[in-house]
């Protein structure tokens, strides 16, 4: 899944004061203050100079597409100083090995949160022609724009080395392109909105059912546009027994099949290498033991689950998609949706609209969320759950709501962890499904464990009883489904909230059954490229949800 969302001006105050900021020397100032003096390259930061920053630290020496790169001196706001190699803004040796505990150290307190990048239109015309746009996550853009959009051919540099090749259609790749991975890996063909197609796997022309008996029998089906070929059984018209289907991306599964989708045994062969072996209910991955929960149509009603005395639960659900100042987020708004849906349902608690709130895009301000929190957790009582569910982008200890311009309007942790703190509630919950790294189309990558730490150093430990679940470790990606047309880190806390995490069968989910079922089952449907975590002081007996 790629999403983009291109804006023409500048980044905040971002600009070019002074010289030739394009190809040849200037001044240039940071959305932070923070002011550069020295060489330019295609619009970007190269070359050799100096930068004061505004905490009064100071960088002099060489840089390379916008970072200190190469030999140079950092002069911190203390006075002291640092002579030697730097690789993409972090200190090394002269080996090029990252200098952890000189960064667990001094540079702990210098985190780049993307103001101290340069950033906006670098070059050209951002607008209506050919540019250059760069984002504060260290990902650009170059290639042509329409009403300030990506718009035909162009190339977008990922943060995490990944690169895109090829057309682009109002800000998604769309027809023909390359994506380029770090690791080696390649998908080329054909792309929808951000979608990789792959190869049509039309044959001689052809499509629908090609050979056999496509209604109740055996045969080959070549469905739409050459997205799919299925080879199989048939039942009604719809691929019904054993089948292998074979995807235009690559990707391939292999097993039983009902009424059209994956229902059984099978295994889900991915292009990357995955697989994905269990059972499938209705093209859903359940695990790889097989249920035991089916149920005939009629059944004794089951007995009234406990109740969590006198409990009531208060939440606040945001979800962040469309910035103005961000990359676009494909799925995060409808994950908040599907959410709130889950709790206003009886699944869910059947919460009253005074117990729980949504706010989406436009709505979900710095103002407007932190003023919806305070206003929704001073209601709760000494007894009840507290749950802050938050889906979006986020920078360096904070999470970034709509208005955020590259600068202002940050939602610090402080802020969120001192919400909690005032809040009377017995059983706080906060569930943070956050692109920390900023990076570009919803990946998070080039991270390390200590830093994730320190993201959530306030949240995790200043707010006592409070449990913090994220979607992922800081160096993986935190996946999204076009299959399941949500984030799979989501999709599985709402189906573990509805019963399913209830492993030990008494009703109630608690923070750690729920924790333990997302753990499994993400990496089970990831491949193990995607691990949840939790945070916090915590009671594990703690209840987030009730069967019923």
């Amino acid at each position: 899944m790629l999403g983009i969302l291109a804006f023409a001006s500048q980044i905040a105050s971002a600009q070019c004061i002074s010289g030739d900021c394009v190809n040849g020397r200037g001044t240039f100032v940071y959305p932070s203050g923070a002011k550069y003096i020295g060489d330019f390259k295609n619009g970007e930061i190269h070359g050799v100079g100096v930068c004061y920053y505004t905490d009064g630290s100071k960088y002099s020496g060489e840089w390379k597409n916008r970072y200190p790169d190469g030999k140079g001196t950092k002069t911190y706001s203390d006075g002291t100083k640092r002579t030697g190699g730097w690789l993409k803004g972090k200190p090394v040796d002269e080996n090029g090995n990252l200098l952890e505990e000189y960064i667990a150290g001094k540079e702990e307190e210098q985190e780049d949160d993307g103001t101290n990048i340069q950033s906006g239109c670098l070059s050209g015309d951002c607008k209506n022609g050919g540019g250059i746009f760069a984002y504060p996550d260290g990902s650009k853009y170059e290639g042509n724009f329409i009403n300030s959009k990506f718009d035909g051919n162009g190339t977008f540099y990922f943060a995490n080395g990944d690169r895109y090749v090829g057309n682009f259609k109002e800000n998604y790749p769309h027809g023909s392109g390359t994506r380029y991975h770090a690791n080696g890996t390649v998908e080329s063909g054909d792309w929808r909105e951000g979608e990789f197609i792959g190869s049509s796997l039309i044959e001689s022309g052809q499509i629908g059912c090609i050979q056999g008996d496509c209604d109740n029998g055996n045969g080959s089906y070549i469905f739409k546009e050459g997205s799919a070929k299925y080879v199989g059984d048939f039942q009604n018209g719809q691929p019904d027994g054993f089948g292998i289907c074979s995807y235009a991306n690559g990707d391939r599964y292999r097993g039983e099949w009902a009424e059209g989708a994956f229902m059984g045994k099978g295994t889900l062969y991915l292009h990357d290498g995955t697989e994905v072996a269990g059972y499938w209910r209705a093209g859903e991955f359940v695990g790889t033991d097989a249920p035991l929960d089916y149920q005939p149509v009629f059944t004794e009603p089951a007995p009234e689950p406990p109740a969590i005395e006198e409990t009531k639960v208060w939440a606040v659900v945001a979800g962040v998609a469309s910035y103005d100042h961000m990359p676009v987020l494909r799925y995060t708004d409808d994950d908040a949706y599907r959410f709130y849906a889950f709790l206003k349902s009886l699944e869910g608690g059947a919460l009253p609209d005074d117990q729980v709130r949504i706010l989406i895009d436009e709505e979900a301000t710095r103002d407007h969320l932190l003023s919806t929190l305070k206003e929704v957790f001073d209601k709760a009582g000494p007894n009840d759950l507290v749950m802050f569910y938050f889906s979006g982008h986020g920078l360096n200890g904070s999470f970034l709501p709509f208005d955020f311009d590259g600068y202002n309007n940050k939602i610090n942790h402080e802020e969120i962890a001192a919400l909690f703190n005032q809040c009377k509630a017995k059983y706080k919950l906060c569930l943070a499904d956050a692109c920390h790294s900023g990076s570009i189309f919803a990946m998070r990558s080039g991270e390390t464990e200590p830093v994730l730490e320190r993201y959530y150093s306030t949240l995790s430990k200043s707010v006592s009883g409070t449990a913090l679940i994220m979607s992922s470790k800081a160096d993986e990606t935190s996946l999204e489904s076009a299959g399941l047309r949500q984030g799979v880190f989501s999709h599985f806390l709402i189906r573990g909230l509805k019963g399913e995490a209830d492993k030990n069968q008494d009703k109630i989910v608690s923070v750690q059954e729920i924790y333990e079922y997302i753990y499994d089952n993400v990496r089970a449907y990831t491949g193990n490229r995607q691990s949840p975590v939790i945070k916090g002081s915590y009671n594990p007996d703690m209840p987030v949800a009730v069967r019923r």
